[in-house]
């Protein structure tokens, strides 16, 4: 749910005319039901994160050892790969909602 939101932010902010070094606040996409908070990054490092229908966005410290592994890391955020069943599931819903 939280990355569809954020594609939506993402989809606005190329038709408002915003360049890939500009600033972007996502949701964090975690799988934590409760989770609200967010994760300022660019254009470019969004959409160079999202290459792979698995990897996802999120907070550090809400990564989940035992469903995704870290692939990348810096001070506001972490791109997580998620593998198995949650990879299957990931990959699904994004097929789903059309996402090449």
């Amino acid at each position: 749910m939280y990355r569809a939101v954020n594609r939506e932010i993402e989809r606005a902010s190329k038709e408002l005319g915003e360049k890939p070094h500009d600033q972007l606040t996502v949701v964090c996409e975690c799988g934590q039901d409760s989770c609200s908070q967010t994760v300022d990054l660019t254009l470019a490092e969004y959409e160079q994160s999202h290459q792979q229908h698995d990897r996802f966005v999120v907070v550090p410290g809400h990564e989940d050892e035992q469903l995704e592994r870290v692939v990348e890391r810096n001070e506001r955020y972490l791109v997580v790969d998620k593998f198995g069943e949650a990879e299957h599931i990931a990959e699904t819903e994004e097929r789903r909602q059309g996402v090449e």
